[in-house]
């Protein structure tokens, strides 16, 4: 009886938590959380999130053991806490059947999801965190990546499927990477032009993604942050980046 009265309790738990909303937790910021945003917002899922502002909120949350490798974003979902956004978007994109349809798609789902996300970090991103005396260096090269390694290689992936998103005819996690930091290089001055020379990008995916009626709520929500600027940045080092 009373093993029965336990296993009934675990079960009432594990349905309890599957119930509730999934959680983001991070900073202010689009960042490495965006990711898991947007593939939200593809599938119009209401979540929610909790903002750490300073150091203290994020070594309390530490303190909790939810964070596997004491790092963010954490994602709760279905009972589990989620660190590494690779492993976040892939669980999501197995949840929402956004991997691909065959062996075929999953596998060019998969590659394009890598390159997104090294574009991401070495194409667009590490550049606003670095030291300023070497940010112009660090802009420089992280724009070089992009012309020459990245983008050449997401408009021919984009011309040859010819449907406006990266593999089959429906978003998949590698559109919502890439729009994750596609959509940096039309906001942000400091990218100039850089995706003019992409038309696939700029004219097929980036406006066909934004149309979706999720992701249309979604970005023309207070929710979807600008690109860093200043004060996000300082907030970020000061919460999460400082000693």
């Amino acid at each position: 009886m009373r093993l029965s009265r336990i296993t009934f309790n675990l079960a009432s738990l594990l349905r309890a938590a599957m119930s509730e909303a999934p959680k983001i937790t991070y900073t202010r910021t689009r960042g490495l959380a965006e990711l898991s945003r947007l593939i939200f917002a593809v599938k119009d899922v209401e979540i929610k999130e909790d903002y750490l502002t300073t150091k203290a909120e994020f070594e309390n949350l530490k303190a909790t053991g939810k964070l596997m490798f004491q790092q963010i974003p954490l994602l709760e979902i279905d009972g589990l806490c989620l660190v590494e956004t690779s492993a976040q978007a892939n669980y999501l994109g197995h949840k929402y059947d956004m991997l691909g349809g065959t062996d075929y798609e999953r596998g060019r789902t998969q590659m394009l999801f890598a390159g997104a996300q090294s574009l991401f970090i070495h194409g667009g991103y590490l550049w606003t965190l670095g030291e300023p005396e070497k940010k112009d260096e660090d802009l420089k090269a992280a724009i070089e990546k992009a012309k020459n390694r990245y983008l050449p290689a997401f408009e021919k992936a984009l011309a040859d499927n010819g449907t406006g998103f990266l593999v089959g005819s429906s978003p998949t996690i590698a559109d919502c990477s890439f729009f994750s930091i596609a959509s940096h290089y039309e906001e942000m001055p400091e990218f100039g032009d850089l995706i003019e020379g992409s038309p696939h990008c700029k004219q097929a995916f980036l406006k066909k993604f934004a149309e979706i009626p999720g992701v249309k709520k979604y970005l023309n929500s207070p929710r979807r942050f600008p690109p860093l600027n200043d004060a996000s940045i300082a907030e970020v080092k000061a919460a999460i980046l400082s000693k």
